[in-house]
C-alpha cells in the first residue's frame, strides 16, 4: 500500500473581532444591571412561641389574677387529601362553651371578614377598657393546623389574620404532641 502525502496548506489566521464582542458583553451586563429589581427580603413575622418546659410537670403556674390576661382564640384548619383547605372551626380558649364554630374553607371569602370583625370587636373593648383605665393586653390568635395542610394554604390563613390587626399570631400543629 503506498500512502499518500498529505498537500500542505498555508496556515490561516481566523479573523475574530473581539472588540465588537467586549462591546455587546459591556451593553448586556450594563442592561441586567440597570433592571435588577431583588426581592424583599422575607419580613420579620410577629408570633408568639411555646414556652420553654421547665421544672416539674405537676407544678403549678402562678398567675397574676389581678391583672387581665389576654383573649385567646383558636381556629382550627383541617386538610383535604390533595393539601388544600377543608374546613376552619374557630373557638374561644377557655370559654365555657366549648362548641366550635364553622368558618368556612374559603380563606379571603370567609376567613378574612370574620377574623376582622372578631378583631374590631376586641379593639372596641380594650379601648373602652383604656378609657376606664383599665390596660387590657391585646388579643392572641392561635392558628392550628393539620399536617397536610400545604404551605401556600398556611401562609394565606396567617397573612390574613395578620391583616385583620392581631400581632400575637401562633401556628402550631393540631397535635398537641406535634408542639
Amino acid at each position: 500500500m503506498r500512502r499518500r502525502k498529505r498537500q500542505a496548506t498555508d496556515h490561516v489566521e481566523p479573523d475574530l473581532p473581539i472588540t465588537p464582542m467586549l462591546d455587546m458583553s459591556f451593553q448586556l451586563l450594563a442592561f441586567f444591571i440597570m433592571t435588577f429589581k431583588p426581592s424583599p427580603t422575607e419580613g420579620q413575622i410577629a408570633m408568639s412561641l411555646p414556652p420553654k418546659e421547665e421544672g416539674d410537670k405537676n407544678a403549678v403556674a402562678i398567675v397574676d389574677i389581678t391583672k387581665e390576661q389576654p383573649k385567646k382564640y383558636v381556629v382550627t384548619v383541617e386538610a383535604n387529601a390533595g393539601g388544600a383547605i377543608r374546613s376552619m372551626t374557630f373557638r374561644e380558649e377557655g370559654s365555657p362553651d366549648a362548641k366550635s364554630e364553622d368558618w368556612g374553607a374559603d380563606v379571603q371569602g370567609s376567613f378574612l371578614p370574620k377574623v376582622k370583625a372578631l378583631y374590631e370587636a376586641e379593639k372596641k373593648r380594650i379601648d373602652a377598657a383604656k378609657a376606664k383605665g383599665t390596660d387590657i393586653p391585646p388579643p392572641k390568635l392561635t392558628l392550628e393546623f393539620a399536617p397536610r395542610v400545604l404551605q401556600a394554604y398556611v401562609v394565606q390563613v396567617f397573612d390574613a389574620a395578620n391583616q385583620a390587626g392581631f400581632t400575637d399570631i401562633a401556628p402550631v400543629p393540631i397535635e398537641k404532641k406535634d408542639r
